[in-house]
C-alpha cells in the first residue's frame, strides 16, 4: 500500500470507531418510561386586584377618609384543581368579588361585574378552588374615617395633620383575578390577564 491510501484507511478507521462508540452509547441510553418522566403536576397560583373606576370610597366627602382593609397575613392561594390538572386545561381566569365584612372576614364570593370568568368544563373545579382559599382570607377591618383638619403649628396657612373623631367599620369588596396555566408541565396560577 501506498502511503496515501494508508493514511487514508487509517482516518477511515478512526471515523468507524468513532461512529461505533457514539451509537453504543446512544443505544446505552433507555428512552424514559412514564414512571420515569419526571414529577407529578403540581399547581401553584398568584392573584391580582382589578381596579374599580365606580368603588364609592373614590368620591367621599374632604372629611371622610376610607380605610381599607388589608390582610393580616400571607394569603393562601388556590390550588390548581386535580381534575384539570390532570387533563392539562388551562389557560382559564376565574375572577370574583370577595365580600369582607367589619370584622375581616370573607362573607360572600360573588361574579365580578368587572370582567367575566372562562367557562368551559373544568370551570365549576376552578371556581370551588378560588371559593374555597378566599373564604380562609383574614383582612384588617375597612372603615370610614371622620376627620377633621388639626392646627397649624408652622404658620403656613395649612393644618399639619388631621384629627380623626369618629370610626365607622364597614363592608368592603375587591374584585380579583385568578390565572391558571400549565407551565412547563406544572399548572400555575399567576396575575395579569
Amino acid at each position: 500500500m501506498e502511503e496515501g491510501d494508508r493514511a487514508g484507511a487509517a482516518r477511515t478507521k478512526v471515523t468507524l470507531a468513532l461512529a461505533a462508540a457514539l451509537l453504543a452509547a446512544c443505544a446505552a441510553k433507555k428512552p424514559p418510561s412514564t414512571a420515569e418522566a419526571g414529577p407529578p403536576l403540581e399547581g401553584k397560583s398568584k392573584m391580582a386586584y382589578i381596579f374599580d373606576p365606580a368603588n364609592p370610597a373614590l368620591s367621599l366627602p374632604a372629611d371622610v377618609k376610607f380605610m381599607r382593609p388589608l390582610p393580616r397575613e400571607t394569603l393562601a392561594l388556590p390550588k390548581y384543581p386535580e381534575r384539570a390538572l390532570a387533563a392539562s386545561d388551562g389557560p382559564h381566569r376565574e375572577v370574583v368579588r370577595i365580600v369582607i365584612d367589619p370584622t375581616g372576614s370573607v362573607v360572600e364570593v360573588l361574579d365580578s361585574p368587572m370582567e367575566p370568568s372562562d367557562g368551559g368544563v373544568f370551570a365549576a373545579d376552578y371556581r370551588h378552588a378560588v371559593e374555597e382559599t378566599v373564604r380562609t382570607w383574614r383582612y384588617s377591618s375597612g372603615a370610614m374615617l371622620h376627620v377633621r383638619d388639626g392646627e397649624d403649628k408652622d404658620g403656613d396657612g395649612r393644618a399639619d395633620y388631621t384629627v380623626t373623631t369618629a370610626i365607622d367599620p364597614v363592608a368592603v369588596y375587591y374584585d380579583v383575578r385568578f390565572t391558571f396555566e400549565i407551565v412547563d408541565g406544572q399548572g400555575r396560577v399567576r396575575t395579569g390577564p
